[in-house]
């Protein structure tokens, strides 16, 4: 297989970026990748995320075809302007950030007419930050969100990248991609600082929340681990969504907050059943954009192996699991163990696989 670009440079190369390294380089993707990245250059290309760094901006994108803006928003809108003079004449830029509309203007605004482009950003991440998080498999079945016209061929170039990176390529203008994110991401995150933030100002019990602090409250703020600075970017760069929805989400809680000080119960019921239901409209993964995952739940108990054990049986059975997930909040689904299969037939097979050696087993309902 020939390579999709010969030289890419990564301006940024953290988690996402040596993770995209990586993974192009691990996959044939592409013959060389520079770091342009003095806080983690050395350590990505000891990681195998870069084959070689670049100690300035000038000398690390002047030859590249791909160059990708691996940068919180914010830096990605100065390193534009400075890209412009810097870059050879049918080079694709692209970035990976979280909001779109602010960089698609200012790229469109800076950058010559001799270069494309793509507005790109990976609906893939973690908490961690840093080119030690790298993770080659990143991309894999996670969603990418792409920005191009019509007809743009090196647009189209860069979605079959994405394709072979293992992700599924969505085209998105840069304002819906905007208004969308800010209801599924940034929203979520703004509502999970603010109710960190809340609990921990309760200094009287303080010590008895940390005892008490369950997976429900772990997972419900578990977003608010992010980066500070990405999501400062974030708020800077989609304010006018941000604001709209927050605006939504303070008036909703003020009618449940009056809900609940006038003892409403039937109100309370009525609202928690349509909270209940719109959540269980919400694929764990499959139905929409990407394919249909198959979910079977485990409860296995709490010993070391059991994980490589189930795996273990279903592998000797010829069955393959597509995905696997440690449930730490079991729902109304069951858990903890979620295994997500391609094919209903490896549903079944697994299920009677499971439940022949003794284990208790739930299909997902609907």
């Amino acid at each position: 297989m020939g390579f999709i670009f010969e030289r890419a440079a990564l301006v940024g190369v953290g988690m996402v970026g040596g993770s995209l390294g990586r993974a192009m380089l691990g996959r044939g993707l592409v013959k060389d990748v520079v770091g342009i990245d003095p806080a983690s250059a050395d350590k990505a290309l000891e990681l195998g995320a870069v084959t070689e760094t670049a100690a300035t901006l000038k000398e690390g994108v002047a030859h590249a075809d791909l160059v990708v803006l691996a940068a919180p928003v914010m830096a990605v809108l100065e390193l534009l302007p400075q890209l412009a003079s810097l870059l050879k004449g049918g080079a694709v830029v692209t970035d990976v950030s979280s909001t779109k509309a602010m960089v698609m203007d200012k790229a469109a605004e800076v950058l010559p007419g001799s270069v494309t482009f793509v507005g790109g950003h990976p609906m893939a991440g973690s908490e961690k930050d840093g080119v030690e998080a790298l993770d080659e498999n990143l991309f894999e079945n996670a969603v990418y969100v792409l920005t191009y016209g019509a007809g743009d061929s090196q647009g189209d170039r860069v979605a079959t990248l994405v394709e072979k990176l293992g992700a599924v390529p969505v085209k998105m203008d840069a304002g819906q991609h905007d208004r969308v994110v800010a209801s599924v991401s940034h929203l979520p995150h703004m509502a999970a600082s603010a109710l960190a933030e809340t609990v921990a100002a309760n200094d009287e019990d303080r010590e008895r929340i940390m005892t008490l602090a369950a997976s429900g409250f772990r997972d419900t703020t578990r977003v608010a681990m992010g980066s500070p600075q990405m999501w400062r970017d974030i708020c800077l760069t989609n304010q006018e969504h941000i604001t709209d929805l927050m605006d939504t989400y303070i008036k909703e809680l003020t009618e449940v907050r009056d809900l609940v000080a006038s003892g409403d119960g039937t109100g309370l019921l009525e609202h928690f059943e349509r909270a209940r239901d719109f959540r269980r409209q919400v694929p764990g993964r499959g139905k929409g954009i990407l394919p249909t995952v198959y979910n079977l739940f485990v409860y296995v108990p709490d010993k070391t192996g059991v994980i490589g054990e189930v795996a273990g049986l279903l592998g000797d059975a010829g069955i393959n699991i597509a995905e696997i997930e440690l449930l730490r909040v079991r729902e109304e689904e069951g858990g903890p163990l979620r295994l997500g299969f391609i094919t209903e037939d490896s549903l079944r097979l697994a299920e009677g696989v499971l439940k022949k050696h003794g284990y208790r087993t739930e299909l997902q309902e609907g």
